[in-house]
């Protein structure tokens, strides 16, 4: 498959120029058409609009689109991705990315391998790296594939087919879009601001049980310079993978490495790698991040406290799964009955100090604490 590129661009010129370079430098890419799309009404759209104009594209036709009205990133990046239905598959890329040279060949293999897959709705360019919700390390189980699964519409860059994108339109059309207290997604998704196109596409692979295929090593990193829904940020940033020349794909069911909008292993997937639960209705929760009214079993795999669990589990191996996989003596990790679950604040406050202890690794002392406050200030 060999998908156009689409770049939505807006008021940040130097971002838009970094982008470009990183794109000229891009492998595979041959006969491509690039579109660059610049939203109206920003300060700086001129130097935008300057530095689209001006950029050399060498693998095939450019196409500068300047939209005549300010159609707000919502609708910019919808309007972007209905070019697919000109070009057939197309990677879609907001203008604070770049790209690794190796980028386009992993997004038009993937979209290759995963064309016929009516269970996958996209493929993100980077790998998440962190849990969303806590901002703690997050590591994809480990299995034969470069590739993981997720019920999340990572936005650092990605890729679709037309029929991929044409579900995605026709849910939109007949849905309610808002993310509602009722949807089973995790309720930090109710406080996006509406002009965020990410919780939208999110709640669309939850309520029709579809998944974006995501590299184990990124092909894109996100500058995080400041725009709309951002205030200057490094955060983002991640090493790129730069020499790998063909990635190995696992079909969606083959994996064990599939993953809710929790970033929580789906149970059917546990029960491949140990059938110590397979008995039970439960839902994971090694995060700890689900209320309650997102906990529907009758049983629970959490890193909350339970008051009387049926098993626990320490917080040695890692990933968090493989304390469970290989029994772990210890405390930490409890499968239980979900009424059990301990919601008092003590309760809540020992699983999240576990956790930090578990994903820090070493405690840091007072002393050096102020070591890095000191050097914080004197560097302002």
């Amino acid at each position: 498959m060999k998908p156009a590129i689409v770049v939505v661009a807006y008021n940040r010129p130097e971002a838009l120029r970094r982008l470009l370079a990183s794109l000229a430098a891009l492998q595979g890419a041959v006969d491509v058409p690039l579109v660059i799309s610049v939203d109206a009404g920003g300060l700086q759209q001129d130097q935008v609009m300057a530095v689209a104009q001006q950029f050399a594209w060498a693998f095939g036709e450019k196409r500068v689109v300047v939209r005549e009205r300010p159609y707000g990133l919502i609708n910019h990046v919808f309007a972007c991705g209905d070019l697919v239905d000109e070009f057939g598959a197309i990677i879609l890329l907001e203008d604070d990315l770049v790209v690794s040279p190796m980028a386009y060949r992993f997004a038009a293999d993937a979209l290759t391998f995963y064309a016929d897959d009516p269970q996958i709705a996209g493929i993100s360019l980077n790998t998440l790296w962190f849990h969303g919700i806590t901002h703690e390390p997050f590591t994809p189980y480990l299995d034969d594939g470069d590739v993981f699964f997720m019920q999340i519409a990572w936005f650092q860059g990605q890729a679709y087919t037309r029929q991929q994108w044409a579900r995605f339109r026709e849910w939109r059309a007949a849905a309610n879009t808002a993310v509602l207290p009722t949807d089973p997604m995790h309720e930090l998704f109710q406080t996006f601001p509406s002009t965020d196109w990410f919780p939208l596409k999110t709640k669309y692979l939850m309520q029709t049980n579809r998944f974006y295929v995501f590299p184990r090593e990124s092909l894109s990193s996100n500058f995080g310079d400041t725009g709309t829904h951002v205030r200057g940020t490094s955060f983002f940033q991640v090493p790129l993978q730069t020499r790998r020349a063909s990635f190995r794909f696992q079909p969606l069911a083959e994996s064990v490495a599939v993953y809710d909008s929790f970033q929580e292993m789906l149970p059917e997937r546990v029960n491949r790698l140990t059938d110590r639960f397979a008995a039970f209705d439960y839902t994971v929760d090694l995060h700890g991040t689900r209320s309650p009214a997102n906990i529907p079993s009758e049983f629970v795999l959490t890193t909350q406290e339970l008051k009387h669990p049926l098993a626990a589990f320490g917080l040695e191996r890692r990933p968090l799964l493989d304390n469970i996989i290989h029994q772990q003596p210890g405390t930490g990790i409890f499968f239980g009955r979900s009424a059990d679950l301990d919601l008092s604040w003590r309760a809540r406050l020992r699983a999240e100090s576990r956790r930090h202890a578990y994903f820090a690794r070493r405690q840091v002392g007072i002393r050096q604490r102020l070591k890095w406050w000191l050097g914080k200030i004197l560097s302002n």
